[in-house]
């Protein structure tokens, strides 16, 4: 299953292949987030953001001609990333230090690659039929889906070996793996019931996370991206609305950017700031990153216990 979002806006993207222990953080510290929205200048038609690590930020921006390149931002100058093999567009999902992992589409499909500052390398999962979707990465790991005749499933790479990640409780071809943090990664599935549900695996098992305030009923939860013991992802309340989130292990709190007045869609994580896109009232997509002020969250810590598409929206077409 890739990672989509279903929210509704005029910015239309080509399609994606559609914790125990830690830290507690109080939930007003969380509130506390300072939310700064990043559109790419060249973003014409919407900025979204996708990946951060320290202070680079990568994701996708439509130029309002249908074509779509990815970029990367480093806090005060948006770069283009355009993988020469992107006919229609290049997707920057995840970074980890120099390198930048993602998917390009052209006339034939979807296509993975990892990208190290030089030099765009395709990357191709050996059990794929169709496409390798790479979502996350951390250090030499990275983590994504690719789709063969059942569906979706996930993947770890490690340099040399693909590893697939299937939630034992997901329906097979349903497993989409987005984030990963040292031995962590989180992703989501479909159960038996049809309903989508988030989790975290550690290298030997997977729990499955749900938001609390999710319904099923609209889309459930995803988790997207991790970051030591806090999870980011998104969920669909009972009026199907889009809602960000992140769980420190024992807590899950809401992130809603307040400019996102038709929702907001978290996807990453690094340290005590978060990125992802909301959506105006004219429908239109923009990237944000959101910080707590220091010191204000980490000095209230204590010890505490592909569906193919990619979730970015309720689109016609990621």
């Amino acid at each position: 299953m890739w990672r989509n979002n279903r929210m509704n806006r005029k910015a239309i993207l080509p399609l994606g292949l559609g914790l125990a222990g830690g830290l507690f953080f109080a939930t007003t510290a969380w509130a506390d987030f300072t939310y700064t929205t990043l559109d790419d200048p060249l973003g014409v038609a919407g900025t979204f953001a996708y990946g951060i690590d320290g202070s680079n930020i990568v994701g996708t921006y439509n130029d309002g001609s249908g074509h779509s390149p990815g970029f990367i931002y480093n806090g005060s100058t948006y770069t283009t990333l355009d993988d020469p093999l992107g006919t229609y567009a290049t997707f920057a999902n995840g970074i980890s230090g120099s390198n930048i992992v993602g998917y390009y589409f052209d006339a034939s499909g979807y296509h993975g690659f990892v990208y190290n500052g030089s030099t765009y390398t395709n990357l191709v999962d050996p059990l794929a039929l169709y496409a390798t979707i790479p979502n996350g990465i951390s250090g030499s790991n990275i983590v994504g889906s690719y789709g063969d005749a059942s569906g979706a499933h996930g993947f770890i790479y490690n340099g040399s070996t693909y590893t697939t990640l299937d939630d034992p409780l997901g329906v097979e071809g349903t497993t989409s793996a987005n984030g990963i943090s040292g031995d962590n990664v989180v992703g989501q599935y479909v159960d038996a019931s049809g309903n989508e549900n988030g989790f975290i695996y550690n290298g030997s098992t997977f729990t499955t996370l749900d938001d609390p305030s999710a319904s099923l009923a609209e889309g459930g939860t995803q988790a997207n991206g991790i970051s030591g013991s806090n999870v980011v992802g998104g969920y669909y309340d009972a009026s199907g609305n889009e809602n960000g989130f992140i769980y420190n292990g024992s807590t899950y709190t809401t992130l809603d950017d307040p400019l996102g007045v038709e929702g907001t869609w978290v996807q990453g994580i690094s340290g005590n700031t978060v990125v992802g896109w909301y959506v105006d009232a004219d429908g239109y997509g923009h990237g944000f990153e959101a910080t707590v002020p220091e010191p204000a969250s980490l000095s209230l810590v204590c010890l505490g216990g592909l569906v193919f598409l990619r979730r970015r929206g309720r689109l016609a077409s990621r």
